[in-house]
């Protein structure tokens, strides 16, 4: 029962209240839609409200991890320390980026596999990570564009071939915001301690805000966003029986050196 081990000894349950506000429009797409006036609608949930969904944002997350780690073993770091939590880079990071699905225990698994999850040709683990849709706090409006078409090979426009885009409008003065929850099973077993002290580095950055690029269409003036960390609840396993969850500050469950 190796390949089970880290998933019998959950040490506690996080989830992290977060907000994007949006500082470009953003394009989440619905894919063509031959019966719209719109080529690329926005993905709208049952009642018909603009969302982001979480499968977005698990996304993003694992790719802008990814980055900004490899970047740092590319430039001769071992690891990474920020506040005190320390983020092991080798053996590896993430088996999309590296190009490795070669896992055949948990032993192998890269860090960021730990966290989002792995699907490979011997093994198969579970997301420990998971994100709600992020939902908007008030009423909020779209906006339409009409893009040309390129012809990659005359980096020239083609003939007849306009789409209509719909992308959810930024406001200033009284900003678009959304909000989502990040929940994370943080295991006691030692071998998962890197995956633990990665989204522990991952809540730090949130605290501090970041400022980065959601959605599709990111080189035509999409999705440029301000995601915050809002709040933090907890629950140990006691907790999670009885069904008890309390609200926490960054600090109290950050590990110091």
């Amino acid at each position: 029962m190796s390949g089970a081990r880290g998933l019998l000894t959950i040490k506690r349950r996080i989830w992290a209240d977060c907000e994007i506000e949006l500082l470009e429009p953003l394009r989440v797409g619905a894919g063509r839609d031959p019966e719209s006036p719109i080529d690329l609608p926005v993905l709208r949930d049952s009642i018909g409200r603009p969302v982001i969904p979480g499968s977005t944002l698990k996304g993003f997350f694992r790719s802008y991890l990814s980055r900004l780690l490899l970047a740092y073993r590319i430039a001769g770091g071992s690891s990474v320390e920020v506040d005190g939590i320390k983020v092991e880079l080798k053996p590896c990071i993430d088996s999309i980026s590296e190009k490795r699905m070669d896992a055949s225990k948990l032993e192998d698994l890269c860090v960021l596999d730990k966290v989002f999850g792995y699907s490979g040709r011997n093994i198969s683990f579970s997301s420990l990570i998971k994100f709600t849709d992020a939902e908007p706090v008030s009423l909020v409006g779209t906006l339409k564009r009409t893009h040309v078409s390129l012809d990659r090979k005359r980096d020239a426009a083609e003939k007849k071939m306009l789409t209509k885009v719909e992308a959810i409008k930024e406001r200033a003065g009284d900003p678009t915001k959304y909000r989502f929850t990040i929940i994370y099973d943080e295991l006691g077993d030692p071998l998962f301690s890197d995956a633990n002290n990665a989204f522990m580095l991952l809540l730090t950055m949130l605290n501090k805000g970041l400022e980065e690029f959601i959605g599709g269409w990111k080189s035509r003036g999409y999705g440029r966003a301000r995601i915050k960390l809002m709040k933090i609840r907890v629950a140990d396993v006691s907790d999670l029986l009885n069904g008890n969850i309390r609200e926490v500050n960054l600090g109290d469950i950050v590990p110091r050196r």
